[in-house]
């Protein structure tokens, strides 16, 4: 039987902004139908990363293909088509923080994504927008203005719009930013069922321990712009490679260090 081509991947793929290399060769492969986690601490690289999967960023070195397409030979066009099959949660800053509109209320803001790619009619949008803000945990805050809520809040509502739009790829970045530990399992618990009922393919980057053992059926573990270990989750976690050893233990002495 044929082994499927990955949904993403990333061969060799360097970026440089000036004169500082922020990736150095990534390798990354996301199998179709699974839920892989890119793990690392903060400044690894893995937001650089994703912008590369979203064809925001083009690399330095490399080649970056989703659902087998190279995205520096897509036409404008068929880039866009492409992204509008991928549910995405981004980190940011006002007024775009997590991607959400902040002219927008809560409810608008995760409507907005049926309104366009959909003819679902208003009664339809209202009870599916409703069910997915009670799935995060935020249907009484369907009113409130993103400038009402909480970072965890905020990321909890860009999830929702992520997950309303039934895409086939979904992407969510900093996962575990601003998100209590309740909630984050519960969260990551969403997140297994919902990929188990629609067979979509996940890309989720955290550096929680924690989330990581609940979502990955596949991880890979970026330092300092380059991926040290990948592979099935329960391999990797019992790699022994330093930086992974030091990321699961929390230990103060390692490789990564406050200036790293």
């Amino acid at each position: 039987m044929k082994e499927q081509s990955p949904t993403i991947e990333l061969a060799g793929v360097s970026k440089d902004f000036g004169d500082e290399r922020v990736l150095d060769g990534v390798d990354l492969e996301v199998p179709r139908g699974e839920i892989t986690v890119l793990l690392g601490p903060s400044g690894a690289g893995k937001t650089v990363t994703i912008k590369h999967v979203l064809g925001l960023f083009e690399p330095t070195l490399g080649v970056v293909r989703v659902e087998g397409k190279d995205l520096a030979t897509l036409p404008e066009p068929e880039l866009y088509e492409l992204r509008r099959a991928m549910g995405v949660v981004l980190q940011g800053t006002l007024p775009f923080t997590c991607g959400l509109f902040y002219s927008l209320n809560v409810f608008e803001n995760v409507a907005f994504v049926l309104r366009q790619r959909t003819r679902m009619p208003e009664d339809e949008i209202r009870s599916v927008v409703l069910e997915h803000l009670g799935m995060v945990g935020l249907r009484d805050r369907a009113a409130a203005m993103p400038d009402q809520l909480s970072a965890g809040m905020t990321k909890r509502v860009a999830l929702a719009r992520a997950l309303v739009a039934d895409s086939r790829i979904l992407i969510i970045d900093d996962f575990d930013s601003g998100i209590d530990g309740v909630r984050l399992a519960l969260l990551c618990q969403l997140l297994r069922d919902t990929q188990r009922e629609t067979e979509s393919t996940l890309l989720v980057t955290t550096h929680d321990m924690t989330a990581a053992r609940r979502l990955a059926d596949r991880v890979a573990v970026i330092d300092r712009g380059s991926i040290v270990a990948s592979g099935p989750a329960e391999a990797v976690f019992e790699s022994h490679d330093p930086a992974v050893q030091q990321l699961l233990t929390g230990a103060t002495v390692g490789p990564l260090e406050l200036r790293s």
